[in-house]
């Protein structure tokens, strides 16, 4: 299917902003977690960098990422 519309600045723009809406729309932002939920996550972090590695030549996952 070659059918070439040409469109003027002022219709691109408006069609640009629309996308941007709806997708602004669509992806809303995630809730923040529970205040508890957010502790153990913590917790878990804490307890996590006390254990041995059972791959002792691997680099921590957290390490690598933050």
């Amino acid at each position: 299917m070659d059918h070439r519309v040409d469109l003027d600045h002022t219709h691109s723009r408006a069609i640009v902003r629309e996308i941007g809406e709806r997708l602004g729309a669509s992806l809303k932002p995630e809730p923040e977690l529970p205040e508890g939920l957010k502790q153990q996550i913590d917790r878990l972090r804490e307890l996590e960098e006390q254990s041995p590695s059972i791959i002792p030549a691997a680099e921590r996952w957290d390490k690598v990422r933050r």
